[in-house]
């Protein structure tokens, strides 16, 4: 089984956004996220923060802030490299595994551990965040609206 990079990890993740918006290192003041989901049906920020190794993910652990602006968070990992009791709640944990499924794909998304939304999508502070995301990236979303 070969190692998987982020690049492959993250074009999996946009691959099953389905009707949600991907964006890529999304960055918010100081801080950047590997990959934003934007669900505009229920008005959630999803949080995808993606580990190739266990040292990053060990020496890193700026994306516990991420829950400011993001409705719920998970790590994304090749299989097996991080495990579901090192990911405190409310925060959730995705194995990518590159291993042949019914469609004959190689890459395949395994939630490990469900994250919790952590937003009260129908607050006034959250609505105000949801905005300022959609401000920021409008032209990436424009763009990924029309590439559909």
């Amino acid at each position: 089984m070969e190692k998987l990079t982020a690049s492959e990890i993250y074009k999996e993740l946009k691959q099953s956004a389905y009707s949600n918006i991907c964006i890529p290192e999304f960055t918010w003041g100081d801080l950047r996220i590997d990959a934003i989901m934007i669900d505009t049906k229920h008005r959630w920020i999803r949080g995808f923060e993606i580990k190739i190794n266990k040292n990053d993910f060990k020496n890193d652990n700026k994306w516990v802030d991420y829950s400011i602006f993001c409705s719920s968070l998970c790590i994304v990992c090749p299989e097996g490299l991080i495990q579901p009791e090192e990911i405190k709640k409310p925060f959730g944990l995705i194995w990518v595994t590159n291993k042949p499924n019914i469609n004959n794909s190689y890459l395949r998304i395994q939630y490990k551990k469900k994250p919790i939304n952590f937003q009260k999508r129908n607050s006034l502070a959250w609505f105000y965040t949801y905005t300022k995301v959609l401000e920021t990236e409008f032209r990436r979303i424009y763009f990924e609206l029309n590439r559909r």
